[in-house]
């Protein structure tokens, strides 16, 4: 079980992991199983924070976030050291 104190601005589903948005920014990844985090980032674009305000799970390993200032970004979930970056519309690699 994974408590929060928080508001969730969205969730999804990715087969066994659960993606949560946060007003703060941060997107945390969750076992669907038993609540344990996976990985947790606040999002920044070209190094400036961000809060998204939406988020769908557009495939295995890749989400869909809107942010609060008009963007959409297109994320891989994989392991940083083990995929290139995603292009998001500013140039700048998406990363979670």
């Amino acid at each position: 079980m994974f408590r929060t104190d928080r508001k969730a601005t969205d969730l999804d589903l990715d087969t066994d992991v659960v993606h949560v948005t946060y007003d703060d920014g941060e997107i945390v990844a969750l076992d669907a199983r038993d609540g344990r985090v996976l990985r947790r980032r606040h999002l920044t674009v070209a190094g400036v924070p961000v809060v998204a305000s939406a988020l769908t799970v557009a495939g295995p390993g890749r989400l869909l976030l809107g942010t609060t200032d008009g963007r959409l970004l297109v994320c891989s979930t994989a392991d940083p050291a083990q995929r290139p970056p995603v292009q998001t519309g500013d140039r700048e690699p998406g990363r979670l």
